[in-house]
């Protein structure tokens, strides 16, 4: 059984993801589903590893590139105090890097976005509303 990532990245390729921002060599930049925190991205591996570690050396040398340019386009577009990144992959064992911007008017700045998950829900934004969001972005790129 294949993991929900490698399913969305299968889509993805099939141009049937509609939340797709730009495609790098080793990685697919996506909007976030939710837009709980605004200009929430994810950037997952084209390929299925566990840990970047387990990448062959170039491939991981390259994706870390694809995330400094998704960070630096996010700041560019969207200009937050603080941009969120990490990569846990303890729910989904698939590389993938969540990138959160936070604002300054933010109440809760200082946590972690993590705290706030059980409100992720209630920021969910449909493909239609998406699309704004993702042509803003696609002009960096």
């Amino acid at each position: 059984m294949e993991c929900s990532l490698c399913e969305r990245v299968k889509l993805t390729a099939a141009g049937k993801y509609p939340y797709l921002i730009h495609e790098f060599p080793h990685s697919y930049l996506m909007l976030g589903e939710h837009q709980f925190f605004p200009g929430y991205c994810v950037l997952v591996a084209k390929s299925h590893h566990k840990e970047m570690s387990d990448m062959p050396e170039k491939m991981s040398e390259e994706m870390f590139r694809e995330m400094m340019v998704t960070s630096k386009v996010l700041q560019k577009e969207f200009q937050p105090a603080k941009l969120n990144t990490c990569s846990l992959g303890n729910v989904v064992p698939h590389v993938h890097w969540h990138f959160f911007p936070r604002y300054a008017d933010d109440p809760q700045f200082n946590d972690p976005p993590w705290l706030r998950m059980n409100e992720f829900e209630k920021a969910r934004i449909s493909p239609e509303v998406a699309r704004d969001l993702i042509v803003r972005l696609q002009k960096h790129f």
